[in-house]
């Protein structure tokens, strides 16, 4: 009996095309860890919780009574990002809640895109609760409008560097890493069933547009990973929103600036936003 080559050959190709979609998918929803998790100095006397969520246990600490604000750093970060923020609310006395997301840090989890991220968040507002305020940085913006337009309730956030462009992350990483837009597309399909139409289809742009609560975000003219023009165009359309605009700060560096941390300690804390025609206004 002969062999069919052909469908040799198409079958290798397919398998082939298989193990590229299964490597890139991995490479996107899997953050890198450091080697050893790092711990915000004002947390070393702080008992860490483990909360239980649909990616593993999720560490977190709390500090004070009482209504709190949730502090949610961005991709491939730590608790670490806010030492300097939890410092100034230390001396406020502003109670927080702070947490490493899901496969970053102290917390388990192999996937830590924006849905297991908001799954890591929810699940310790829940546990750790009341939350009346939400700080996020980069990443982890996404992650607290997904928990805000689901069960998480609050008065004031706070959004430093947030990636509002409207291209597709799947075709950017596609892009600087030399994968076809076919395999990258096919792997945002297979991540979109799993996480669900409503998710996959969320509109950041036009939901933060609606959100209806104090909104402060904050960018660097110098970013050079968010585009400041994006917050520009989004806060002019916000029903109470404040764009606190800074300069010569890198995207890390902006959540940690002196400047920065005062002028959020003191929105969550006061929870003041300038009108758009306010002379004082930045």
């Amino acid at each position: 009996m002969g062999v069919d080559v052909g469908d040799q050959t198409a079958s290798v190709t397919e398998e082939a095309l298989a193990e590229e979609v299964r490597e890139f998918f991995r490479v996107l929803v899997s953050p890198t860890r450091r080697a050893e998790p790092r711990l915000a100095e004002g947390l070393g006397t702080v008992d860490r919780q483990l909360v239980s969520s649909p990616q593993g246990m999720v560490a977190a600490w709390r500090v004070g009574e009482g209504p709190a604000v949730l502090l949610v750093h961005g991709w491939e970060d730590d608790n670490s990002l806010w030492a300097p923020l939890i410092e100034a609310l230390v001396v406020r006395e502003r109670p927080f809640v702070v947490f490493d997301l899901p496969a970053h840090g102290f917390s388990d989890g192999e996937w830590g895109l924006t849905s297991e991220a908001a799954d890591g968040a929810l699940a310790v507002v829940a546990a750790m609760g009341p939350i009346d305020a939400v700080v996020a940085h980069s990443f982890g913006v996404g992650a607290a409008m997904f928990a805000m337009s689901e069960r998480l309730t609050v008065d004031r956030a706070v959004f430093i560097a947030p990636p509002l462009g409207t291209s597709n992350r799947w075709l950017r990483y596609a892009q600087r890493l030399g994968v076809s837009d076919e395999i990258a597309l096919t792997a945002q399909s297979i991540y979109e069933h799993q996480i669900g139409s409503a998710r996959a289809t969320y509109d950041f742009r036009a939901e933060l547009v609606e959100f209806d609560v104090d909104l402060l975000l904050i960018h660097s003219a110098d970013d050079e990973r968010t585009s400041l023009s994006d917050s520009q165009e989004v806060v002019s359309r916000c029903r109470r929103a404040e764009l606190f605009v800074v300069h010569g700060l890198s995207h890390r560096r902006t959540a940690r600036d002196p400047k920065v941390v005062a002028r959020i300690a003191d929105f969550v804390v006061e929870s003041t936003v300038r009108p758009l025609d306010d002379p004082e206004r930045p």
